[in-house]
C-alpha cells in the first residue's frame, strides 16, 4: 500500500510541477484559458498495471532517457482554466480526451520506475482512450487554505492480444493543509470487463 501510495503521489507531485510551470504569475483578473502538456502515469497495484494516460511508454521512456530534454511527448494538450481568488490562491480545472495504455508489471518487478517496472514487455496489455478531469483549489499552494487536489481518468481500453474491452477509472484525492501537512484523502481503481 505504501509503494502504491509512493507512486501515485511521485506521478501526482509530476503532475503540479508541470502545471506550475504553465501558470502565469498571478494576479487578480478574469480566468487564464490555456492548452497545458500534461500527462500522467500511476500504478495500479491491485491489477499489476501502469497506467499511462497522454503519453505512450515508449514515448516516456525516450524522453527520461534524454534527461527529460525538451517538453514532455504528449499526446495531445489538456485545456486548463485557471482563476485567482482574492486570497492569492489559483484554482485551476483542466480536462481532456487522450490515449490509455495500461503495461503490466514485469514478474518481480521492484517498483522502481514506470519504464524499468515494465521492461520485460513486448508492448502494452491494453490500450484506448480515456477523460481526464484535474482540479486544484491551490495550485501553488498559497497557505491561505488547505490545498485539495486530485484527477479522474475515466476510459475504455482492449486487450492487444483478443480484442477483449475493458473499462477503467482511477481516482485519486490529496490535500495538503495550513501546516503543510500533505495527505492522500481517497484513491480508487477500477477495471471491469465489458
Amino acid at each position: 500500500m505504501r509503494r502504491r501510495v509512493r507512486q501515485s503521489l511521485i506521478a501526482l507531485a509530476v503532475l503540479a510541477m508541470l502545471l506550475t510551470a504553465a501558470v502565469a504569475p498571478a494576479s487578480a483578473a478574469p480566468p487564464q484559458r490555456e492548452e497545458i502538456d500534461v500527462f500522467t502515469i500511476t500504478l495500479d497495484v491491485e491489477h499489476g498495471l501502469v497506467v499511462f494516460w497522454n503519453i505512450t511508454r515508449d514515448n516516456f521512456c525516450a524522453w527520461e532517457s534524454s534527461g527529460f530534454e525538451g517538453p514532455p511527448p504528449v499526446e495531445s494538450l489538456m485545456r486548463a482554466q485557471f482563476v485567482e481568488t482574492g486570497k492569492g490562491a489559483v484554482v485551476v480545472l483542466a480536462r481532456g480526451t487522450s490515449v490509455l495504455e495500461l503495461w503490466t508489471l514485469d514478474e518481480g518487478a521492484d517498483l522502481s520506475g514506470p519504464c524499468q517496472d515494465t521492461d520485460e514487455q513486448a508492448g502494452p496489455w491494453a490500450v484506448g482512450s480515456a477523460r481526464s478531469i484535474l482540479n486544484d483549489n491551490d495550485l501553488d499552494v498559497s497557505g491561505s487554505r488547505t490545498n485539495s487536489f486530485g484527477q479522474r481518468i475515466v476510459g475504455t481500453v482492449s486487450e492487444t492480444a483478443n480484442g477483449s474491452v475493458w473499462r477503467f477509472s482511477w481516482t485519486v484525492r490529496l490535500s495538503i493543509d495550513r501546516d503543510g501537512e500533505f495527505r492522500l484523502v481517497a484513491e480508487n481503481f477500477t477495471l471491469a470487463g465489458r
